[in-house]
Formats: structure tokens, sequence, C-alpha cells
């Protein structure tokens, strides 16, 4: 479900940057806000509740006693560690969990199946390390006006410098590079030594001299 939120709302960032015809992507990369309200409300939609981070106001969506924050990365190298440099981003680490409720909303709308042990994925163990605040589930998207390409997850802890660290991490959608490994496997024109073709003489046993 989140995959199909964020290729919705990156098609429709890509098509609005394409059609404005700007020479900058600054608009393009403003539709993380959008992502959030996209999340939220599909969220909302099926039954799970929310929470506002102040000052800013932001609605984040809550599952499964986590908080689900949809980010587009910014092209930065310190992108990631930057993340809570807003009081709003940084209110997120200190959320308490809500009220328990009788039930949880699924995803699927359907009972879910118990998880075998041997299958369950990275996150789940960071999850539950986490103390009495919700969990930051943080979902970075990384994409240009171009193409979308990746969709990752994982557990953000705040350290004492106030800079973001990852656990946990795995990637949900990336792009196909198949045609790319193909061409990869080609040796380039520019580089190597080319290998001559194997000539021989044959021996012609039925032919005479007077053959010409």
């Amino acid at each position: 479900m989140l995959v199909e939120i964020v290729r919705a709302r990156h098609g429709l960032a890509a098509e609005a940057h394409v059609v404005s015809e700007s020479r900058y992507a600054m608009g393009f990369g403003s539709q993380w806000r959008d992502l959030l309200d996209d999340t939220s409300q599909t969220l909302k939609d099926r039954g799970f509740r929310s929470v506002k981070l102040a000052p800013g106001g932001h609605e984040v969506p809550v599952v499964n006693d986590s908080l689900v924050y949809v980010w587009r990365v910014a092209n930065t190298p310190k992108a990631v560690s930057e993340f809570a440099s807003s009081p709003t981003r940084k209110n997120g680490f200190t959320t308490a969990p809500l009220d328990p409720t009788l039930w949880e909303p699924s995803l699927s709308g359907e009972s879910e199946p118990v998880q075998d042990a041997t299958e369950e994925s990275e996150l789940g163990p960071v999850l539950r390390a986490v103390g009495d605040t919700m969990p930051l589930v943080l979902v970075m998207v990384e994409s240009t006006p171009r193409q979308l390409q990746s969709i990752k997850w994982a557990v953000a802890v705040l350290d004492g410098d106030g800079k973001v660290k990852l656990r946990g991490q795995e990637c949900i959608w990336e792009l196909e590079l198949a045609a790319d490994d193909a061409a990869s496997d080609v040796e380039s024109f520019d580089s190597g030594v080319p290998v001559a073709p194997v000539v021989e003489l044959q021996k012609q046993k039925d032919r005479t001299p007077t053959d010409g």
C-alpha cells in the first residue's frame, strides 16, 4: 500500500514538473507534505489513527503502535542524519503511545496470518527494542523528476547529538535495472584489446592445375 501511495504521488509530481517546464526541481521536491497527507488519509480510511506533531501540525499515521513518516530524501549526504532539524520532526521521536483499543485494523482488511518466526524481517526486533515512546518508521523515497528510484524503510532513532540513525533498514521497492545489468556484461569499445578472428586456409583436394 505504501508503495502504491508513493508511486501515485511521484507520477503526479513528475507530470506537474514537465507541464511547468521549470528549470528547477524545487517544486518537485516539495511533495513531502503531500506524501504525508496521502498516507495519513489512506490509512485513516482503513480505520487507523494518527497524531499531529506540534508545532507544525503534520498529521502522521500510526500503524502497530508506530509512527509512519513517509518522506522524500533530499539529494544531500547528510539528509537522513539531519532529518530531525525541525522542531516538528524532532517531536516525532518523543510521542507517547496512543491509548490501547479493543481491536486493531488490518492493512489487508482480513485476519493477519500468524507470522513464521523464521520469515520475520529485520524491522520487527528493532521495533520491539524501542522504549516507551512510539517508534518512528521512516519511509524514505528517492526520486528525480525523471523517475522514482527506490523506497526504503527503517526505524529512525535520535542520538544524543540530535542526529538520526537508522536501524533495520530494508528496501521495499526499487527501480528495475535489468536492461542496465545486461548492458554492463558487454565490453566497451574504448577499453581492452579486440580479439582478431581466426583465419585459416583450407586445402582443396579435388582441384587440379588446369582448373585455373
